[in-house]
């Protein structure tokens, strides 16, 4: 029983983590550690309507990820060839500048590939900008789902 209780922690701290990390389902696994520690209590501390509460937060969190760089981009009038670029500059800036690519590695390829599909300096540059604010409002929203889910968690166990 405690090895489950240290695994749904391991999971939760790696989930924490994994909220600024790419490639890692950061809000997800944190779900996946709050719900295997309430399993382990054989949910004796933690109803069904509060685990479908954290399901929702941690699907919500899921749509963040994959839209929030997107969608900066796209609201600030990128190109499909910039979008792309958005996608591909995530997958080059982690490879090439660790955690920080998560940060710049949209905007670079957006700006890259904005410029590529024959567009000016300005509007690629805003287009960078944008996906780089959007980007940083997204990984902000996965970590305050993630303390919220852990304070829905505790809060249900005490009350």
């Amino acid at each position: 029983m405690i090895l489950i209780y240290i695994l749904a922690s391991l999971a939760v701290i790696c989930g924490l983590i994994g909220t600024v990390l790419p490639l890692m389902p950061g809000v997800p696994v944190v779900f996946l550690g709050l719900f295997l520690a309430a399993a382990a209590s054989r949910f004796s501390f933690i109803s069904t309507p509060t685990i479908i509460v954290l399901f929702v937060l941690a699907a919500l969190s899921v749509l963040v990820d994959y839209l929030s760089g997107f969608l900066g981009a796209k609201y600030a009038g990128s190109s499909l060839f910039g979008l792309l670029g958005a996608v591909i500059g995530v997958i080059f800036g982690v490879s090439v500048f660790g955690l920080i690519g998560v940060l710049i590695g949209p905007a670079i390829g957006v700006f890259v590939f904005d410029l590529l599909s024959r567009r000016e300096i300005k509007k690629s540059s805003k287009v960078a900008t944008y996906t780089f604010f959007s980007t940083v409002a997204g990984i902000i929203t996965n970590v305050v789902l993630a303390v919220l889910m852990i304070g829905i968690f505790v809060g249900a166990i005490f009350i």
